[in-house]
Formats: structure tokens, C-alpha cells, sequence
């Protein structure tokens, strides 16, 4: 009995002394078990390889803008800039004085406190005071505008821009159609047009990855003045992320 069990001690040990068990594991696609014996401690070593892709990735929290000018949308109340608290305006419509000719003007108009006047029809006239007329402050220019949500992720260690491009047919007759681009209510880019097509155009851009999915308030706006010609118009606006 005793020499069995020493024949079977005998041959275990010899299977061991075969196994060439390795110090560290290899990344060979072979997956090896490690071994250590040691009368004070035992220790092994693990090799990990992660492999991470540059990805680049959006997402639109609204895909569809329509805007009726048979009844356009009012805005909810009186709009002034304030650069203490810079805003942009809420959804809606809004009338602008006669007097604010063009898109600059508009510009200067916001930065000198002028007020932006909710208003629901198309030409933009509305008597304010109600004294039965219509003052040069109460007919002029319809601003309609629209907010949305564009979530950005780059892991691109170089950077990212945010580019902006637009088509569509009609390819003008449209009024103007502008857009804004602000990241923690700062604004990082935009841009207005009368024709198409326009862009690329770079709205945004920063150095390194995004952090995470990084969120950019999309502001749109038409402009009317009566330039704009009857018609129906459909705009394709295409947003592009890629590195520096």
C-alpha cells in the first residue's frame, strides 16, 4: 500500500516539474495560470491592455424646427439683453422696430437695451398702447426664434470643432436664418445668411477631449423684414464634430 502511494506522489511531481509555469502572463492570446510558493509571501503578475477607439459622437435633442408664419408662435414675454445675465431670448416671436434695418443693426439694437416685443402675427404690427394707430416702435422686422440641445462627445486629446453647414430650396427668398452656438451661456460662435448654400462654418471648438458629453445651447432665429418672398422652404442644418 505504502509503495502505491509513494508511485502516485512520484508521478505527481513529475507533472509538475514538466509544467513550466511562466513569472508573468503575455498578452499571445494564450490565457496561462501562474504559480508562486514562498515560505514569507506569495506573489503574481497580471498584464491588462484596454484598447480605446477615438470616437466622436452627437446627439440633437430636437431633429425638426416648423415654423408657421400663418400664426406665428408668440413669445412669452418682453426680451432686453443683459450682459450681467446674458440670456438668449425665449422661444417665439418677436417684433423689432422699423428702424432696426438689418442683422447688425439688430446686434447694436440688443447691446443698447432695446426691447424685443412678443408678438403673434405676420407682418409684425401690433398696437401696443391700444390708441388705435401704429407708431413706428409697433410695426417693423418679425424675429422667430427657436432653442435646442446638442450634446458632443470627443475623446480626441488634440481637440474638437463644431461645424455648421446649411442647405436647402428654395436656395434664397427666406429672410434670414442665423444661428448661435453657447456652451454654459457663453457664446462660442455663429453666423446669419440669405442664401444657400452656406458653410462649413466652426461654431465651437476646444482644446482636448470634451469631458464627457459636453451640452451646446443651439439658438436659431428667421429674420423678416419683408424681403422674404411666399413660399414653403425646407433647410437641411448639418452639424459636424471632428478634431483640431
Amino acid at each position: 500500500m505504502k509503495k502505491w502511494l509513494i508511485a502516485v506522489l512520484a508521478l505527481a511531481l513529475a507533472g509538475y516539474a514538466q509544467v513550466n509555469f511562466p513569472s508573468e502572463g503575455d498578452l499571445d492570446g494564450n490565457i496561462e495560470e501562474l504559480w508562486d510558493d514562498n515560505h514569507d509571501q506569495a506573489a503574481v503578475k497580471e498584464k491588462v491592455r484596454v484598447v480605446i477607439p477615438p470616437r466622436y459622437a452627437l446627439h440633437l435633442t430636437e431633429d425638426e424646427w416648423n415654423l408657421n408664419l400663418n400664426s406665428p408662435p408668440e413669445a412669452p414675454s418682453p426680451y432686453v439683453f443683459d450682459p450681467y445675465n446674458p440670456q438668449p431670448p425665449a422661444e417665439g416671436c418677436y417684433l423689432v422696430p422699423k428702424a432696426v434695418k438689418t442683422p447688425s443693426d439688430l446686434i447694436q439694437y440688443a447691446l443698447s437695451g432695446g426691447v424685443f416685443r412678443p408678438i403673434g402675427a405676420y407682418p409684425a404690427a401690433k398696437d401696443y398702447n391700444g390708441d388705435g394707430k401704429l407708431s413706428d416702435d409697433e410695426k417693423g422686422t418679425l424675429i422667430c426664434v427657436n432653442q435646442k440641445v446638442l450634446q458632443k462627445f470627443s475623446n480626441d486629446p488634440d481637440g474638437w470643432q463644431l461645424s455648421v453647414s446649411v442647405t436647402g430650396t428654395p436656395n434664397s427668398g427666406f429672410g434670414y436664418f442665423g444661428l448661435a452656438d453657447l456652451i454654459n451661456q457663453v457664446p462660442m460662435g455663429g453666423f446669419y445668411t440669405n442664401s444657400l448654400p452656406y458653410g462649413p462654418a466652426v461654431v465651437a471648438q476646444g482644446i482636448g477631449p470634451t469631458g464627457g458629453w459636453l451640452d451646446d445651447l443651439i439658438v436659431e432665429a428667421f429674420w423678416f423684414d419683408g424681403s422674404e418672398l411666399d413660399g414653403t422652404y425646407t433647410l437641411d442644418v448639418t452639424f459636424t464634430l471632428a478634431g483640431l
